[in-house]
């Protein structure tokens, strides 16, 4: 090529790219940085808290990944990322839009806690993850600059209430708690449930929800990120207190023909076909409404355990729902704005009344795992108001009380899970977290039940690819191999957790696991990040306890299940993957 031709088509090349950023700049662009065009974040003056707090989030995840801190004030001679509540009819719910303009970044929406949801958006694209809760999970980018070129993004909930129902709360696990909702809050996760004074009846906190213990501490966190607050779960005798069976024994459940008081947690039953017992019960639960206007759902949920009353006028399927019914009534005259839930939990409670219409604050939640007696969750739908709605209670992505301590990690159930209950015309969906201290499964799991709720016809193989290069950096390749071959070789769907089920697994894992294990072995060998290195440790540990898991329950030795104990005992480093030795022997000795 002549010294000619060379100079020319250099000319052109640069043409071209002058060409192509005249083009670029042409486009609404928003840069962070030394040199950025963004000074600011814009926040309306009369802003509530909820605002102020998804600026505030903002401006300290843009210092952490920049180095830039912009001021939060209503200036509007500049450029600025704004945050604006909006009567915008394509969005629903706590959606919200995110648009580049000439004036800077704009994120509106109808609630002020779905600008908390763009502004966590906004720092996932830029390359911030938030897989697990806890600042050290957090994984924050460091650049010199942020660039967002979006021109008119919608971003819809699918599920209008994405709650989870957290155990272990009390106040030893305090810290777990604030971690536990600055993570769901970060994963566009909206609903919580709480229980007033629900202790463990489990070896450990495990089996426990007190939330009167955390309460002062906790509340705030909720509020400032405008939760949706539910107190229920199995905590009646805060408002019918055992004692009451000294002067009404009539008020208490007639069971093998006598009514009597056990030791608690299970004793105490009501009989639902007392009309004074539901009375006492109903203004205890209307007065503690209107002290908590924080709550807006509060439950009526029987103890747990079943034993309900066996007398003649409770036998009737519709009885727990007509003391609802009374209870409802008597709630609305203090506090109009309130739900009050039906919990659909045993026999005795899950048939729908024979009305045409339930009022319009009760709402039910349906407590059998999903597709279960789907004819009756159709009739409870075609009764309910769509505002208060049907929701599911699910038991399988965070319940380690269900998996008997061996909950398994399950991507591809979550996202079916979310698309069943959105068929099912579910208003909403709890899932159980038992307990918030075991986070590592439970959060994997919740993470893509999160990501469901958001987004049609979601693909978790998509999701998984953004996990295993955020959480695993360079080693991306060989954690997508590891965790392939977990869901290939170990565990195979449909889960069930009979005992008979766990055990026929074990010849397979027998087989599999040391491979796998070897693998695990080999990446951690090769790693020179001790971050990295842990976080592959987990994997081996959750690997590890399987495979003692499933011995046990094939050969039924108790020196096998004492072993499972001991595995957990000499890693107590390993928390927040196994759960702690007492209480894998008190919940799997039954069967041993």
């Amino acid at each position: 090529m002549s010294l000619r031709t060379r100079v020319s088509s250099l000319c052109i090349a640069m043409l071209t790219l002058s060409m192509g950023c005249v083009m670029r700049s042409t486009e609404p662009v928003v840069l962070i940085g030394k040199e950025g065009n963004i000074n600011h974040i814009r926040i309306s003056d009369t802003s509530n808290a909820v605002v102020r707090f998804a600026a505030a989030e903002l401006q300290h995840y843009i210092r952490q990944i920049t180095g830039i801190n912009l001021p939060i004030n209503n200036n509007e001679s500049a450029k600025a990322i704004s945050l604006e509540l909006a009567d915008d009819k394509a969005i629903k719910w706590d959606g919200y839009r995110i648009r580049t303009t000439e004036a800077g970044l704009q994120l509106t929406g109808h609630e002020p806690r779905a600008l908390l949801y763009a502004v966590y958006d906004l720092l996932e694209q830029s390359g911030c993850s938030f897989f697990y809760p806890g600042v050290q999970e957090q994984i924050v980018p460091v650049k010199k600059y942020i660039e967002w070129r979006i021109k008119d993004s919608l971003f819809t909930p699918l599920l209008k209430h994405r709650g989870l129902a957290p155990y272990g709360l009390d106040a030893k696990g305090l810290e777990e708690g604030r971690n536990f909702i600055d993570w769901m809050a970060k994963n566009r996760l909206n609903y919580i449930l709480v229980s007033e004074n629900r202790p463990s009846d489990s070896d450990g906190p495990a089996n426990g929800s007190v939330w009167k213990e955390v309460r002062e501490e906790l509340l705030p966190e909720l509020q400032k990120r405008g939760f949706v607050i539910e107190m229920s779960e199995h905590c009646m005798p805060v408002f019918f207190p055992r004692s009451l069976f000294v002067t009404h024994p009539e008020w208490f459940a007639l069971n093998g023909g006598k009514r009597k008081i056990g030791p608690p947690p299970y004793s105490g039953q009501m009989c639902y076909s007392n009309k004074d017992a539901v009375e006492y019960y109903g203004d205890a639960l209307a007065k503690y409404a209107v002290v908590h206007p924080e709550f807006k759902t509060i439950g009526t949920w029987p103890l747990d355990g079943g034993d309900y009353c066996e007398c003649e006028q409770c036998k009737n399927p519709y009885t727990v729902f007509n003391a609802v019914l009374s209870i409802a009534k008597k709630i609305r005259k203090v506090r109009p704005d309130i739900i009050v839930e039906h919990l659909a939990y045993k026999e005795q409670t899950w048939q729908p009344p024979p009305i045409d219409s339930i009022p319009s604050n009760i709402s039910v939640l349906w407590c059998r795992d999903a597709g279960e007696s789907g004819e009756l969750v159709k009739q409870w739908k075609q009764k309910l108001d769509p505002a208060a709605g049907i929701y599911q209670f699910e038991y399988y992505l965070g319940d380690n009380y269900r998996s008997r301590t061996n909950l398994w990690l399950r991507p591809i159930y979550a996202s079916q899970m979310v698309e069943q209950a959105i068929a099912t015309g579910y208003r909403g969906v709890i899932s159980l977290t038992l307990p918030i201290q075991n986070w590592w499964r439970s959060s994997f799991n919740n993470r893509f039940y999160a990501r469901a709720s958001w987004q049609p016809q979601f693909n978790p193989d998509s999701e998984l690819e953004k996990y295993y290069k955020a959480y695993y950096g360079g080693q991306a390749i060989e954690a997508k191999n590891i965790f392939t071959k977990i869901w290939q070789e170990l565990q195979h769907e449909p889960y069930s957790r009979e005992s008979s089920a766990i055990a026929s697994n074990w010849q397979r894992i027998e087989k599999q696991a040391p491979g796998i294990i070897q693998l695990i072995d080999s990446v951690m060998s090769q790693s020179t990040d001790t971050v990295i290195h842990e976080r592959f440790n987990r994997i081996k540990t959750y690997v590890e306890f399987q495979v003692l898991h499933t011995k046990a329950y094939y050969t039924r030795e108790k020196s096998d299940l004492e072993n499972l104990a001991k595995y957990s005992r000499d890693h107590p480093e390993q928390s927040m993957v196994l759960m702690y030795p007492g209480y894998i022997i008190w919940r799997n000795e039954e069967y041993f």
